[in-house]
């Protein structure tokens, strides 16, 4: 930079560091800040150099070192206060991070033409703020072990989301943009083991209906706690729905086609569509049905065939293809070729068809 821009730069930080000490020392009630000043010293040696990005990365330089000790000493006394009681830590983690955060918008306002690109001030404090939280290595565990509770105790049941929800949403904004080992992890690991468990104690007191019912449920709940509470994770929510597949369907595919079985004799329309929804997800999640599909058309056909009542029984699977399987191509070719190889003609679509 040009010894001009350095002095406007130098004039402007000689304003701006005090007002940031005042902010940070919640002192700005009772002692004036000369905003307007500030502003317009920031914003000269901006314009000053014919670069505005170099000034304005070196000030935001400035701000996050003249942040840096007041967090640490916050962080480092609250780690002295740690206490195993989530109800205890977490309300103080969530006022000191909100705390924070207010204070680093006050300072953002104050020198807001400080912004380059996408990056802001607001960003560099956010990652300072991680940075000093991982130092604290034993807060941010307890922080993230308590955090992942309240999501077990909401999804359980226990808490509500009406109660947790922006509780929640703040506390999980703390971890945005950290590696995906320091929250995203944790936080997979921790579903996949939550609904492990629940789909076993489901799976002890329920029929195929009922859990079918309960997995689409799940799917429902936490599709909507996504876009509520874990918006700022998208990794997380790209991968949440392969947890629950893995956990509620692939690890019970055994009860699922079994349970197929019971719905297909008893043309349970309602069950049979949730069914098919639920494994239409996914293409590899599909073939689990279509597996099912071909093993009860050969279960039934050869006693259909050697009763005379194959067509009958084409019939009714067809029936159920229009109804539940919403006329799916894999399903349907599944089904004529099967009743095919028992030497049944099974018409084109374009030919006429019961329904």
């Amino acid at each position: 930079m040009v010894p001009v821009v350095l002095a406007y730069l130098a004039d402007a930080w000689e304003l701006l560091k005090p007002a940031v000490k005042i902010i940070l020392d919640d002192e700005y009630k009772s002692v004036d800040i000369p905003c307007t000043k500030i502003y317009m010293a920031v914003q000269r040696a901006c314009f000053a150099d014919a670069d505005p990005e170099t000034v304005q990365v070196h000030i935001f330089g400035l701000i996050e070192q003249e942040c840096e000790p007041h967090l640490a000493s916050v962080l480092q006394s609250l780690a002295k206060q740690i206490s195993d009681d989530p109800s205890v830590l977490l309300p103080l983690v969530h006022n000191c991070w909100l705390d924070f955060r207010r204070k680093m918008l006050f300072v953002s306002d104050l020198a807001m033409y400080v912004t380059c690109n996408e990056y802001t001030l607001w960003d560099g404090c956010q990652k300072l703020f991680h940075k000093q939280l991982s130092m604290t290595s034993q807060l941010q565990h307890q922080v993230i072990t308590a955090i992942l509770g309240l999501i077990t105790d909401e999804r359980s049941g226990k808490t509500t989301a009406n109660n947790t929800s922006d509780f929640l949403k703040n506390l999980m904004e703390m971890f945005l943009g950290l590696s995906r080992y320091v929250f995203e992890k944790p936080f997979l690991d921790s579903t996949s083991k939550f609904y492990s468990e629940q789909a076993e104690k489901i799976l002890q007191q329920s029929d195929i209906s009922n859990y079918l019912k309960y997995v689409e449920g799940v799917f429902h709940a936490e599709r909507k706690k996504c876009r509520e509470h874990y918006f700022f994770f998208a990794a997380c929510c790209l991968q949440l729905p392969r947890v629950l597949e893995r956990q509620l369907l692939v690890a019970h595919v055994s009860f699922l086609e079994e349970g197929f079985k019971l719905l297909m004799d008893e043309s349970l329309i309602d069950d049979l569509g949730r069914m098919y929804r639920l494994f239409s997800r996914e293409d590899y999640l599909l073939h689990y049905l279509d597996r099912s599909l071909k093993s009860y058309i050969l279960a039934k056909g050869e006693g259909a065939r050697q009763e005379g009542s194959l067509h009958e029984l084409h019939t009714s699977i067809d029936k159920i293809w229009r109804r539940c399987f919403f006329e799916d191509e894999l399903l349907d070719k599944t089904i004529r070729d099967f009743f095919e190889g028992m030497g049944l003609h099974v018409p084109g679509q374009w030919e006429c068809s019961e329904d």
